[in-house]
C-alpha cells in the first residue's frame, strides 16, 4: 500500500465522521456569530480573532479524534496487521495527520472566507488590508492546526490509554497550538 492509498482511506474516514461534519458546518456559523457579536478584540483584526477562535476549538475537537482514533486502533491491534505487509510505519501515521489537517484546513478557510465575506457585505469593498487579514488569518489558522494535530499524533502514539491522550492533548497540544498566538503581539503594534 502506497501513502496515496491510505491517505485517501483516511480521508474518507475522517470527512465522513460526525465530527467533521460538526466543524465543517458549524466553524463557519460560529464565525458568523462571532461577527456578529464582533466582541471588543482589543485592536485585533476580526478576522484574525476568528482565525484564532475557530483553529483552537477545531484544533482540540479534531486532535481528541485524532488522539482516540489512534489509541484504539493501538488498543485493538489494528497495526499489527500491517507487520506482515510491506507498509511503512510512517505512511500509517502521516496519512491519519495529513487527513485531520487536510479536513480541518479547508473549514478554517471555509470559515474565515465566511467571515470576511460578511465583513465584504457590510464594508463594502474588498481593500488590501482586508486581503491581508485574509492571508495572516489562514497562516495563523494552519500553523495551529498543524501544532495541535502533529502533537496529538505524537500523544497518540506514546499514550498508555485514551483517558491520558485526551487530557494531554486538551492541556497539553491544545496550549502548545496557542504558542503561534505570541507573534500577534507584533502584528498589533504595526497597526
Amino acid at each position: 500500500m502506497s501513502l496515496r492509498i491510505l491517505l485517501k482511506d483516511e480521508l474518507t474516514g475522517f470527512y465522513k465522521s460526525k465530527v467533521m461534519l460538526f466543524l465543517w458546518v458549524g466553524l463557519p456559523v460560529i464565525s458568523l456569530l462571532l461577527y456578529v457579536l464582533s466582541p471588543n478584540t482589543g485592536g485585533v483584526p476580526v478576522s484574525v480573532f476568528i482565525a484564532l477562535i475557530v483553529s483552537s476549538i477545531g484544533g482540540a475537537l479534531a486532535s481528541i479524534m485524532l488522539v482516540v482514533t489512534i489509541i484504539n486502533e493501538k488498543e485493538r491491534k489494528v497495526y499489527d496487521l500491517f507487520v506482515i505487509r510491506p507498509i511503512k510505519r510512517w505512511h500509517l501515521i502521516i496519512s491519519k495527520f495529513l487527513a485531520v489537517f487536510l479536513c480541518l484546513l479547508i473549514a478554517g478557510i471555509v470559515s474565515i472566507i465566511v467571515g470576511m465575506l460578511v465583513d465584504v457585505v457590510v464594508n463594502g469593498a474588498i481593500t488590501s488590508t482586508l486581503l491581508q487579514e485574509l492571508g495572516d488569518s489562514i497562516i495563523i489558522t494552519s500553523c495551529m492546526i498543524g501544532i495541535a494535530c502533529s502533537a496529538s499524533v505524537l500523544i497518540g502514539v506514546i499514550s498508555p490509554s485514551i483517558l491520558v491522550g485526551v487530557i494531554a492533548v486538551l492541556y497539553g497540544a491544545n496550549q502548545l497550538s496557542a504558542l503561534v498566538v505570541l507573534p500577534i503581539h507584533q502584528y498589533t503594534s504595526r497597526c
